[in-house]
């Protein structure tokens, strides 16, 4: 319930977990947020433009309105930037366009006054939506970095880029096509960086506070944001409800089943390729063995992926179970013999924190964010990016040591991050005032 005694804030959020970890952390923080605050929300454009994702999250929006938070604005670029991008079969064309021009973001919003603007996530849409927004009400504001939003080191951007062109080489067939998308991947993807890091170095600078949801987002960005943004250390955690759920499946299921899951949502900087690759070594040791995908899936993208299956013999032994419940997930999860999860993108990893709660070991990457906050967890076994030797030797050792105990490491619970959260919006709040 709103009250007049308390301080208003304008939250700027895709509160929807069918868009990953990043949604459901925005929607279990309005849901504390409301307890302390007069919270509304304004929703980014990449969110309300997308109404087909936008219909499939109302349960989650009407979640937040029964609980007094009102939806107050949204922002969107033009329509035909969508158009183009369809004709380019290009989805992330949108995002370069508002990069590049982001005075197409229109922002419309009923007028109120305001305390302070919180932005929720590290996508431009809502980074710069929060930016006008602080401008126009005169208010402070602060950002949550959820994943880095560009890499300060070359190696790791020459990493994830090495992903999005090994992605390319096995969805395109003709040779032609190969070196043509290659370049145009090249390109693509360095001028996006240049974008990336020019406009967000400008657009952060004016934001009274910046937290990050890890230290590993600003490890990640460079050593001269180490004094810039204020690390949760880290931001994510289990609540309540989800550590109770898997205590429940976790003594119920008895046995593993045959089948190993992808940790993250298949996406290619997540490692989906990598994962593909590892998989069809293992299936010469384990027949019988599946790999099971979970999280929602655009059709587009499982045709493409099928037709990387195809070329590796592996088609048939692949799941996906598009989107389902946390507690199905769990249960998958819990059921599963190794978790695989060469990602190369995080901040903290939700994925493998559930996977060691729930007794599964993992396999991944040695990113920061996973080094940081794993390295030292029984049940996880790190490698170097893109050393997919040892990826599947670790994971074929996993595999025959059958390892059902595993122990996720020792950090802050849901409350504790939110308190800490909250006191941190309190002093933003304050500055209003003054």
């Amino acid at each position: 319930m709103q009250s007049l005694h308390r301080p208003n804030i304008l939250v700027v959020a895709t509160p929807s977990p069918l868009t990953g970890g990043g949604g459901l952390r925005a929607l279990r923080s309005i849901k504390e947020y409301i307890k302390f605050f007069n919270a509304y929300l304004f929703i980014p454009w990449g969110f309300w433009d997308d109404k087909k994702l936008l219909s499939e999250s109302m349960d989650y929006l009407h979640e937040l309105k029964s609980i007094g938070v009102k939806i107050i604005g949204f922002s969107s670029i033009p329509n035909i930037v969508y158009k183009i991008s369809k004709l380019f079969n290009s989805k992330t064309l949108p995002m370069d366009f508002a990069l590049a021009f982001p005075h197409i973001t229109s922002v419309l919003i009923n007028k109120h006054r305001f305390d302070a603007i919180v932005v929720l996530h590290e996508a431009w849409d809502a980074v710069f939506s929060g930016h006008v927004l602080a401008e126009h009400y005169n208010v402070p504001s602060l950002v949550l970095l959820q994943l880095p939003p560009f890499y300060g080191s070359r190696e790791r951007f020459l990493n994830i880029l090495k992903s999005f062109l090994l992605w390319r080489s096995f969805i395109n067939d003709k040779f032609i096509e190969k070196i043509f998308y290659h370049i145009a991947t090249l390109l693509k993807y360095k001028v996006e960086h240049y974008l990336y890091k020019s406009r967000y170095e400008k657009i952060l600078s004016k934001y009274s506070t910046i937290l990050g949801v890890s230290k590993a987002v600003a490890t990640e960005m460079g050593e001269r944001w180490f004094n810039k943004i204020l690390s949760l250390d880290p931001g994510v955690s289990l609540d309540e409800k989800d550590l109770e759920m898997m205590r429940e499946i976790k003594s119920r299921v008895r046995e593993k089943e045959n089948y190993i899951v992808f940790g993250g949502r298949a996406s290619v900087d997540k490692g989906l390729v990598d994962a593909l690759l590892v998989y069809k070594v293992l299936t010469k040791y384990h027949p019988d063995l599946k790999l099971v995908f979970t999280g929602k899936t655009t059709s587009r993208l499982l045709f493409y992926i099928r037709k990387i299956c195809r070329k590796l013999g592996i088609e048939n032994k692949i799941v996906f179970t598009g989107f389902v419940s946390r507690e199905k997930r769990f249960e998958i999860v819990a059921k599963s013999r190794l978790m695989i999860y060469p990602s190369h993108v995080d901040s903290f990893s939700y994925a493998v924190l559930e996977s060691l709660y729930l007794g599964t070991p993992v396999v991944a990457y040695k990113i920061p964010a996973i080094e940081m906050y794993y390295n030292r967890s029984y049940g996880v076994e790190l490698v170097k990016e893109w050393d997919l030797e040892d990826l599947t030797v670790k994971s074929l050792d996993l595999l025959e040591k059958k390892i059902d105990h595993t122990e996720p490491p020792k950090i802050k619970s849901w409350r504790e991050i939110m308190d800490e959260e909250i006191k941190i919006i309190s002093r933003l709040v304050e500055k209003q005032k003054y």
